[in-house]
């Protein structure tokens, strides 16, 4: 049993256990559940999910949507969320118009393929704690001059 408190009631009776979190995308009505330790209050039952198991969750389920080609605006939405982003800085990162975002995420045009494959691969990475692609679509976004001598490190190769 846990000492901390539930926010919903205050009672301090709170189990450690495996709860189901579910995330419904409304307009192709699919829902995605997820198995993750949480807490239990044993006054009132509400669910805690500690913050770091959350998004966890949230960029597991946006990597099984994009795994699975559900290619729609919820899906976008989604994943857009789970990496933290406000639909402004994700349209700058992917050289659109924040109302193109919109569009995509409303279901009023379907997302670009290489927009989605961007967003799905940012999703990727956060899950291992890299940053690769939205490194690189930040710094195509700085829309800085091209430098005239470039030096490169030879670079080992992941291959085994």
């Amino acid at each position: 049993m846990d000492k901390r408190r539930c926010a919903a009631c205050g009672c301090g009776g709170l189990r450690a256990g495996i709860e189901t979190l579910s995330v419904t995308l409304p307009r192709c009505g699919l829902v995605a559940s997820i198995a993750a330790p949480a807490h239990r209050c044993a006054g009132c039952g509400e669910v805690h999910f500690e913050r770091d198991v959350l998004e966890r969750a949230q960029l597991s389920i946006g990597c099984a949507l994009a795994d699975r080609g559900v290619h729609t605006g919820d899906a976008l939405r989604h994943m857009r969320k789970a990496l933290e982003l406000r639909a402004s800085d994700l349209a700058r990162l992917l050289g659109v118009t924040p109302e193109t975002v919109s569009h995509w995420e409303t279901g009023r045009a379907p997302p670009a393929r290489s927009a989605f494959v961007a967003v799905a691969a940012m999703v990727e990475e956060a899950i291992d704690g890299r940053t690769t692609t939205r490194d690189r679509l930040t710094v195509l976004a700085r829309a800085s001059r091209l430098p005239r001598v470039l030096r490169v490190k030879l670079r080992a190769s992941s291959r085994r």
